[in-house]
């Protein structure tokens, strides 16, 4: 049994269910049987977003209804670091492509600011927060990441939550380097930069400088590029 589970094929389902007989809920129901169009016998893995996950193998698909055989739980454990990205996201279709691509690196809280030269995009957190989530699911991830609300750059440097290895990108600078610590966060400004005052109040909140390589980066280019630094 659970011979044909397919890589990707990821439900989020909190609580996850308990071993034996049992049904889909809904909405995961519909996107087995109705658009994946997977038959009794196939495989998916529902997990929970907190490193527990679970092989379903489905027993019998109707319309709305997936009744499923479910496997015992297995607990994945967390990453080795846990990188909190931060940034003022850029215009709709290109943060969602930052929230995407920044889940299959592996950032674990997203910090989205607005700065003296950004704009508040509005309430987006929910739906950044589904597309993390879809991420997840397509690139088998069994931690799903944090995002947080919405906030001003001001705000976000007073978090006392935040970790205490921290970057932020800086045009010149060397490439960060968090030697061996389980936790950081890297701050990336938007288009044009952090002001000099915003930089100046990052530093004092103890955000080290960091290069991001010779060119001029987009937003959501720098983002998931110094994750990518911090996470190798």
């Amino acid at each position: 049994m659970y011979n044909r589970l397919p890589m990707a094929r990821r439900y989020l389902t909190d609580p996850l269910p308990t071993p034996g007989s049992s049904r889909l809920p809904d909405d995961v129901a519909h996107h087995v049987g109705s658009v994946l169009r997977l038959r009794p016998g196939d495989g998916i893995v529902l997990f929970d977003g907190r490193g527990n996950q679970c092989a379903a193998e489905l027993t019998a698909v109707r319309r709305a209804q997936v009744d499923v055989q479910i496997g015992p739980t297995v607990t994945v454990p967390p990453p080795p670091r846990r990188l909190h990205l931060a940034f003022a996201p850029p215009r709709w279709q290109r943060a969602e492509w930052l929230f995407e691509h920044g889940t299959e690196l592996g950032v674990m809280v997203f910090h989205p600011l607005w700065t003296e030269r950004t704009r508040p995009q509005g309430e987006r957190a929910d739906r950044w927060r589904k597309l993390t989530v879809a991420a997840a699911g397509q690139c088998d991830r069994a931690w799903l990441p944090e995002v947080t609300e919405l906030r001003s750059l001001a705000e976000f440097l007073v978090d006392p939550t935040l970790p205490a290895i921290r970057f932020v990108g800086v045009g010149g600078a060397a490439r960060p380097d968090p030697r061996g610590a389980p936790e950081c966060v890297l701050l990336v400004g938007p288009e044009g930069g952090l002001t000099p005052a915003e930089l100046a109040a990052a530093q004092s909140a103890g955000f080290v400088p960091c290069g991001l390589g010779p060119h001029v980066l987009r937003t959501e280019t720098a983002a998931l590029v110094g994750a990518a630094l911090l996470l190798v």
